[in-house]
């Protein structure tokens, strides 16, 4: 008796019920695939705002929703929820067809010589921690970019009734309005203009329009929880054809633009996120050790050519060791010494030489012949630097000789 009454609780309404009635109202049940639909925007969410990188939020947050929602839908099909197995999978469809419009629409502007798809390429890039486009980033970063509109058409499918025209294309603008209030334009390097404004809502005016095509297509053959008269399309054959028109895609805005894309963002956003120039010299590299190992463990180091045009100057975090950072040289003071004096560090022997190592090679240079501790340390700190060509290859230098600075520190104090 139990399980007649729970059928007959999940048997879908008439039509007119289900336009009268909000969908997550009538059945609440269908908040649970919206949020797990939900899962993949707020993993970028979560890195915008420097809560975790971006990786670590897709592993912890969107891995484990994909598998709960395959583990809904089974369990849907099994009990015969049929509205909400319907839903999910026609959301799913929808989705994955409104992200098909989407970015079709936008071919011709890319062509036209706007980055439009530069973004996607960041998803990849992010993710893997890597400062420009490869096959496996641009692989990472489509599919996350796929998560994002058949989430964003999941969730549609499962907080509206019915697909209106009018609900679906004001849901893709609403969700463009909404990124725009986050810092999304200013990671990725888009400037804020009316073109860019023009660009990104007519592109999001056809993802409504394509969700709205798609959902309509699939309740023509009836109502969510009712029994088709004919077949709903195959979710295999939807995939497919996608995999094949967004690789297509992906394929020709890589060699338009990944050549000169700017830099990749970092992996991390939060306050602990220092942004300085990619010149390791010896009093640059010395502050950077001293910040991190005496006053914010938990620093992070973002690395920007000199004086390089905008966009690739984008100031993530904190100015640091540059003309417009706090913890800079002055006239007289390099800026590891005047950082080591000025939090009173300098009563300390070892701390006083890296001071002293930082004067001398931005401030009395000619005195580096004759002293050989300053000489010594330098030395050391070349050595485990070693050749930096490349942009891409100054973070894991900086790595090595902040990693060599604390095992000489270490191996001083326990000669004391």
């Amino acid at each position: 008796m139990k399980r007649l009454d729970q059928r007959a609780y999940d048997t879908p309404p008439a039509p007119s019920e289900q336009r009268a009635i909000p969908a997550p109202l009538r059945y609440p049940l269908l908040l649970v695939p919206a949020a797990l639909g939900a899962s993949s925007i707020a993993t970028l969410l979560l890195y915008f705002y420097g809560v975790a990188e971006l990786g670590h939020s897709v592993r912890v947050l969107l891995v484990p929703s994909t598998a709960a929602l395959v583990v809904l839908i089974v369990w849907a099909r099994r009990t015969d929820r049929r509205e909400l197995y319907d839903r999910i999978m026609g959301g799913l469809w929808a989705g994955l067809f409104a992200s098909l419009a989407y970015d079709i629409a936008r071919i011709p502007i890319a062509h036209a010589g706007i980055p439009v798809f530069r973004a996607i390429s960041y998803f990849g890039t992010v993710f893997l921690d890597q400062p420009k486009p490869t096959l496996a980033s641009e692989v990472i970063g489509w599919a996350y970019h796929l998560s994002n509109g058949v989430g964003f058409g999941l969730m549609y499918a499962t907080l509206f009734s019915r697909p209106r025209w009018w609900t679906a294309v004001g849901w893709g603008v609403f969700l463009e309005l909404s990124m725009l209030y986050t810092p999304y334009a200013e990671v990725f390097g888009y400037q804020r203009t009316a073109t860019f404004f023009t660009i990104t809502m007519g592109a999001h005016v056809c993802y409504g329009l394509g969700l709205w095509a798609a959902l309509r297509s699939w309740i023509k053959r009836a109502p969510f929880g009712a029994p088709p008269a004919t077949a709903r399309p195959r979710f295999a054959l939807v995939c497919g054809l996608t995999a094949v028109v967004i690789g297509g895609i992906a394929a020709d805005s890589h060699a338009l633009y990944a050549p000169t894309n700017p830099p990749s963002p970092p992996k991390y956003l939060g306050k602990h996120l220092y942004t300085t120039w990619d010149s390791l010299e010896p009093d640059r590299l010395a502050v950077m050790w001293v910040f991190q190992r005496f006053v914010d463990p938990d620093a992070r180091f973002y690395f920007v050519r000199p004086f390089s045009p905008t966009p690739d100057r984008r100031m993530f975090g904190t100015a640091f060791d540059t003309p417009e950072a706090e913890i800079r040289r002055t006239g007289t003071q390099s800026a590891a010494e005047k950082l080591i004096v000025d939090r009173g560090l300098d009563k300390d022997p070892r701390l006083a030489l890296m001071a002293r190592l930082g004067h001398v090679w931005e401030i009395t240079p000619w005195a580096y012949a004759t002293d050989t501790a300053v000489k010594d340390l330098s030395l050391r700190m070349f050595a485990a630097k070693g050749t930096c060509g490349d942009l891409a290859e100054v973070p894991t230098c900086a790595e090595r000789v902040l990693r060599t600075l604390d095992a000489w520190y270490d191996e001083a104090g326990a000669r004391r």
